[in-house]
């Protein structure tokens, strides 16, 4: 029964990232790892007496401890990417702000320069 549930849910949200991705919703660099991650979660609700063995394998013996484990480790890995794609934007920002500014003063003595010439 847990297996059917388990199955039912990473199905569900297959589809919604999939409908994300068909809508523009959710972009391709990102959709991909999303559909990833729920295809991974299609495989594992397939072979949960398969996670049950790995567990016990490697000192897990409550199976839902060792999912809870790598979801936790899953998620502080897209905070630490998501940590990386915000600090290259701020980046990126701060760049194309003092590029504005140049150019803003550029134009401003430009706009200087030809009513000077127009007022000689």
């Amino acid at each position: 029964m847990n297996q059917i549930v388990s199955l039912i849910i990473t199905l569900l949200f297959l589809v919604i990232i999939v409908c994300l991705t068909v809508t523009h919703r959710l972009r391709d660099r990102y959709a991909f790892l999303w559909l990833i991650t729920a295809i991974a979660g299609v495989v594992a609700a397939l072979c949960i007496p398969l996670l049950n063995r790995f567990a016990l394998w490697i000192g897990i013996y409550y199976m839902p401890t060792f999912v809870f484990m790598m979801t936790i480790l899953f998620i502080l890995g897209l905070l630490v990417r998501q940590t990386m794609s915000l600090s290259n934007q701020s980046d990126r920002m701060k760049t194309l702000t003092q590029e504005l500014a140049v150019m803003e003063k550029k134009m401003l003595e430009l706009q200087q320069a030809v009513e000077g010439r127009e007022k000689h």
